[in-house]
């Protein structure tokens, strides 16, 4: 498994994980209750939730 730390701004934002099922990304619980949370990126809203999907996300590529 392989993890990398998601920075918005310079402020934790999340975590982004790859194993055998493809790539997570999950919000920190205290960026999305401070006052400067905003999305990574429009396919990924706000939320507490895990996105998960087989290929990686759109918004670390670039």
């Amino acid at each position: 498994m392989k993890q990398a730390l998601i920075n918005l701004r310079g402020i934790k934002a999340g975590i982004l994980t790859e194993d055998e099922d493809g790539y997570t990304f999950q919000y920190d619980t205290e960026f999305l209750q401070s006052d400067v949370a905003e999305a990574v990126s429009l396919t990924l809203p706000l939320t507490e939730k895990a996105y998960h999907d087989k290929v990686l996300f759109p918004f670390s590529t670039g």
